[in-house]
């Protein structure tokens, strides 16, 4: 592995937004930190809600009024995590679209988580989902291959909306074209992504055979011009995939 995530995903200065479920978070995080690396300065926020970051490894969490604080983190480190106060779950509130463009003024790039999931490893949004910046140039739309073989109850967020779109049953096991579907149709991942930069990264590489993977990537090229990125976040492992 050669080419960073963030190369294979195409994200440019400007607002990247995260939707989908199966490893959001760590991808935000895993890009955020390449791009420190390279000398970039990164904001990771949210417009939904998220739980804060490792601190001793991302910093604490700034206010999005307190630009002083962001800008000395930045300069220190050239990552900072910035987010509405913690609700009652211990999980950080979005931010506004004016609080983005004043992120935009502080750093070369802002990593937006815009989508819940429920921790589950796949998700169709629901009507006022995603919630993306105005301002966002690239949707990277993240879905878990864990949910492979699995029944769609079991494995997806908003299940039964999932089914009356899929017009499949909720206890049916998720097979490669319907993970293509929830990832790439106009009411999937892809919402709200017109007029937008697309990409799918379908994590837990690892977790699924290659074959149902080519199946995903195959029947997500059916329908849609996006790049498919698949990764083994946790492992740091990624590549695009192409039709062979």
């Amino acid at each position: 592995m050669n080419e960073t995530l963030s190369s294979l995903l195409g994200v440019r200065p400007g607002v990247t937004a995260l939707v989908g479920a199966g490893g959001k978070t760590t991808a935000m995080l895993t890009l955020a930190e390449e791009l420190a690396k390279a000398g970039k300065r990164v904001i990771v926020t949210t417009t939904t809600h998220m739980f804060p970051p490792d601190e001793q490894r991302y910093g604490p969490v700034f206010s999005p009024e307190d630009t002083a604080g962001i800008a000395a983190a930045l300069e220190r480190t050239g990552l900072a995590v910035a987010a509405g106060p913690m609700d009652e779950r211990g999980k950080l509130t979005g931010v506004s679209d004016k609080q983005m463009e004043d992120f935009l003024t502080l750093a070369d790039y802002v990593l937006a988580e815009a989508d819940g999931s429920r921790r589950l490893p796949c998700k169709t949004p629901g009507k006022k989902e995603p919630a993306l910046p105005a301002q966002t140039g690239l949707v990277v739309a993240v879905l878990g291959l864990s949910s492979l073989g699995r029944p769609l109850e079991e494995v997806c967020f908003r299940a039964e909306l999932a089914a009356r779109r899929l017009e499949t049953d909720p206890d049916r096991p998720v097979t490669p074209e319907l993970l293509a579907r929830l990832a790439a149709e106009p009411w999937g991942l892809a919402k709200g992504s017109e007029g937008r930069r697309f990409v799918i990264l379908l994590n837990q590489s690892d977790l699924c055979e290659q074959a149902d993977l080519s199946r995903v990537v195959r029947a997500v090229k059916e329908t849609s011009s996006a790049r498919v990125v698949s990764a083994a976040l946790q492992k740091k492992e990624w590549k695009e995939e192409s039709i062979c």
